[in-house]
């Protein structure tokens, strides 16, 4: 599987963040994230920014057209087979998280799963169900799209430089 970022057309070590939790929301700051490439003229991300009708299509503008205007720099990323990713795709798999990774401030904490783990894959309309308490599933629509957060580069085989046109 390939994963796509976009804003940037290179990965290195002095520009990556280390994954920080937030108290104002379940998103944490850092690390690099991505979402699923499944060919050269989709993905889910820059469809979501260009939706016409959706609240959050001034996003494309104000982050990315006035730098690059329509030649969007990108990073399409492939992994090392041995990388060790949480799929975070069935409620069973958040209560996990919930026990296992506790946090204070939000459902659970992404520091301490990056302990473990290279990165976790979010489907965040999977997390919609009756045994989970719906404000802590509708906290997950801000990911807005299946989401891969990486946590560190070394789960990186190799990565290819691109533009989202």
């Amino acid at each position: 599987m390939q994963y796509l970022t976009i804003g940037t057309d290179e990965i290195t070590e002095e520009k990556f963040r280390a994954i920080q939790d937030r108290k104002d929301s379940i998103k944490p700051t850092g690390g690099l994230w991505l979402t699923e490439y499944k060919n050269e003229k989709y993905n889910s991300w820059v469809n979501f920014l260009l939706e016409p009708k959706n609240e959050n299509s001034n996003i494309y503008t104000y982050k990315y057209y006035k730098y690059y205007g329509y030649n969007v720099p990108c990073v399409l990323v492939s992994l090392k087979d041995d990388s060790n990713i949480f799929f975070l795709d069935k409620i069973n798999k958040l209560k996990y998280l919930m026990e296992n990774y506790k946090s204070d401030d939000n459902i659970f904490t992404f520091e301490g799963l990056s302990k473990k783990y290279d990165g976790i894959f979010i489907r965040p309309y999977e997390m919609i169900d009756k045994k989970v308490d719906w404000e802590i599933s509708k906290k997950f629509f801000t990911f807005c799209v299946d989401t891969l957060l990486l946590f560190n580069l070394n789960c990186i085989d190799f990565y290819q430089k691109g533009k989202v046109k």
